[in-house]
């Protein structure tokens, strides 16, 4: 049976794509408002798609009751406005870009908090109950500074963009690399 392999050239592209990745990377390292920019257009996109799904499926739906379909109307049109403001309104995208970052960091925090009173009741060793804690008060403290200090935020999440993307592209590079031709 012939053995599969990765072409080369595929594997070349791996790894010029990976360095790729990696320089934007470093771009984001130092421009940190250019991916919070990039997340407030996402979200607005993502919002606006969400809202003309809702808007049409509320308009031509028949399986959905009359105040369900009001209701998938009026949130439509609301996603619509709310996604259009997001990419139009700089200030109010990256604003709610950060409001959206913080509460789930405030969720992850009370998600850790409460596993560690459940790993404490099922007998999980307590350097898991004492991780899960450490995590826990280090995310609602981040969750509460982002709230208060938009700047913070801001570079935080500027620099989680750039840890995602230097991870990816160092692993990207190392697929390419690594894959027997």
């Amino acid at each position: 049976m012939a053995k599969k392999t990765t072409p080369m050239w595929a594997r070349l592209l791996e790894v010029i794509l990976g360095i790729i990745v990696l320089v934007l990377a470093v771009y984001v390292l130092f421009n940190t408002g250019a991916a919070v920019n990039t997340l407030r257009w996402l979200l607005g996109i993502g919002v606006l798609i969400l809202g003309l799904i809702m808007l049409i499926r509320g308009a031509t739906s028949k399986v959905l009751s009359g105040t369900g379909r009001v209701v998938n109307v009026i949130l439509g049109i609301i996603f619509l406005a709310v996604g259009a403001a997001a990419i139009y309104y700089s200030n109010f995208g990256t604003t709610l870009v950060i409001l959206l970052f913080a509460f789930g960091l405030l969720l992850n925090a009370i998600g850790r908090l409460e596993f560690a009173g459940y790993s404490m009741a099922t007998g999980m060793p307590p350097s898991v109950r004492w991780a899960n804690i450490i995590l826990g008060v280090i995310a609602f403290i981040l969750a509460i500074v982002a709230f208060v200090d938009a700047d913070f935020a801001n570079t935080f999440l500027g620099l989680l963009v750039a840890l995602v993307l230097f991870l990816f592209g160092i692993q990207l590079v190392i697929a390419g690399a690594g894959s027997r031709g």
